[in-house]
C-alpha cells in the first residue's frame, strides 16, 4: 500500500472507474485505477496504476480497432516457429516491437496486424520475409 502524496497517511484506498475517451471518431469505455486517501481525501496514482491504466487504454483502443490482442500476437508468432527477435527482423517494428505487443504495452500498426495475421494464415509467405531481410530461413533460425 502506499502512502498519501498529499498528507503521509496509510489510510489509502485503492478506487476505479470508467472513462470515455474519444478515439478516432468513437467512444470507446476504459476502466481506470486510483487512490484515494481516507485522512484528506487526495485522489493520487501510484506507478502500478499507472502502468495498468496505460495497458488499459492501449488494449481499449486496439478492440476499437479490431487488432489482435497480445495474446493473439504471441500465439501466432509461436505458430510461426519465430522468437521476438527474429519476428521484429522479418516483421519490422523495431528490436523491442513484439515484446511491448505481446506485454500489451503498445499496439500494433494495422498494417503490422494484417502481416501478422498474412503469415498466420499463410506461413510460406514467410520465404519471402526471409528474403526482404536478406537472410534465409535456416541462418536466422541457426541464431
Amino acid at each position: 500500500m502506499n502512502n498519501c502524496k498529499a498528507c503521509g497517511s496509510t489510510s489509502v484506498q485503492e478506487c476505479s472507474a470508467m472513462e470515455r475517451l474519444r478515439y478516432k471518431g468513437q467512444d470507446i469505455d476504459v476502466s481506470v485505477a486510483f487512490s484515494v486517501c481516507d485522512a484528506c481525501g487526495d485522489e493520487f496514482l501510484t506507478t502500478d496504476q499507472i502502468r495498468g491504466n496505460d495497458r488499459a487504454v492501449v488494449a481499449a483502443k486496439r478492440k476499437a480497432e479490431g487488432l489482435l490482442s497480445p495474446e493473439e500476437v504471441k500465439s501466432a508468432r509461436q505458430a510461426l516457429c519465430l522468437n521476438q527477435e527474429k519476428a521484429a527482423l522479418l516483421f519490422g517494428g523495431g528490436r523491442n516491437a513484439f515484446s511491448k505487443y505481446e506485454r500489451g504495452e503498445v499496439a500494433q500498426s494495422v498494417a503490422m496486424d494484417r502481416l501478422i495475421r498474412l503469415c498466420r494464415a499463410h506461413p510460406d509467405l514467410l520465404d519471402e520475409l526471409y528474403g526482404f531481410a536478406g537472410t534465409e530461413r535456416r541462418m536466422i533460425n541457426a541464431r
